[in-house]
């Protein structure tokens, strides 16, 4: 526990609170995470690998993991913890757990501080703080964590009402390739903007990153003729199949999706609602 209150103490020096996060800047983790040992990246791939087949040979698994870990290896650590915390192929031990999280954070891995943040949050191997929760979790954001700056961005649009501020957030993970983020992205545009094209943007963009619930959004649209667009068989079809892949294989990548099967302008608000109807994506950053 005196371990946790220093780290914490280290990171109130660089956050405040999210009065702070006005001033983020898009930083990604592969920018910021600590490099990787190449052979223990190979026990790493080789436990994901092991990790995947039914039943699991867990015990094996936590072997090579742990193998991983001894040379820093963080990745390694976040899977090893997940096993502690479940019990699979070693006793569940919360303590260890703990441990690994907190190693991650030594090492300035940003997804450490965002596991930590998490563990804080939930009150599990650790004293449960609101507070220390919001700072590990800005903290990994400021250093790239998807997941934290997805998380953030979130509560900034519906708990805080700073749209402008939490959209950033969101970009800059899905930027870095994290479904969750795309798909947020989607529902946001869809319910709050209702600027359709640009929902259906995002929601192509999270099924290509194998978010299974984005495929199954634009296959609703072109099955039933949802914001005005036209019903489309062959459109629904085709997301159907990747929704049902995904739901097979949820590791499956689609990075060729938009060009594979390209999704029509709405008719009423072209490719993009703020946009001249006439206008069309460029294939940019910044198209959307």
């Amino acid at each position: 526990m005196t371990t946790i209150k220093a780290l914490l103490a280290v990171v109130l020096l660089g956050s405040s609170g999210f009065s702070m996060a006005y001033d983020f800047k898009c930083v990604h983790e592969k920018d910021t995470a600590p490099p990787l040992d190449q052979q223990a990246d190979q026990w790493f791939k080789q436990a994901r690998v092991l990790s995947k087949e039914r039943p699991a040979d867990w015990s094996k698994v936590a072997s090579l993991y742990q193998q991983a870990v001894e040379k820093n290896h963080w990745k390694a650590m976040h899977n090893l913890a997940e096993l502690y915390l479940r019990g699979d192929g070693v006793a569940k031990d919360t303590n260890k757990a703990i441990d690994l999280y907190l190693k991650m954070i030594q090492l300035q891995a940003p997804l450490g501080y965002y596991d930590m943040s998490v563990m804080t949050q939930r009150g599990v191997g650790v004293v449960r703080s609101d507070r220390s929760a919001v700072q590990f979790l800005i903290r990994a954001a400021d250093l790239g964590s998807p997941q934290a700056q997805t998380r953030i961005g979130y509560i900034y649009i519906y708990d805080k009402r700073k749209d402008a501020v939490g959209l950033g957030y969101l970009r800059c993970a899905e930027k870095q390739g994290y479904a969750d983020a795309a798909y947020k992205l989607g529902s946001y545009y869809e319910i709050a903007d209702e600027n359709y094209p640009v929902s259906m943007h995002y929601y192509q963009r999270a099924a290509a990153l194998g978010e299974r619930k984005g495929a199954m959004e634009i296959e609703d649209v072109f099955q039933s003729g949802k914001f005005s667009y036209n019903k489309d068989k062959k459109t629904e079809d085709a997301y159907y199949k990747v929704s049902r892949e995904l739901a097979n294989n949820p590791d499956l990548r689609f990075p060729n999706l938009a060009k594979d099967h390209p999704l029509p302008p709405n008719p009423v608000q072209g490719y993009h609602a703020d946009k001249d109807i006439n206008w069309k994506p460029t294939g940019r950053d910044d198209d959307y």
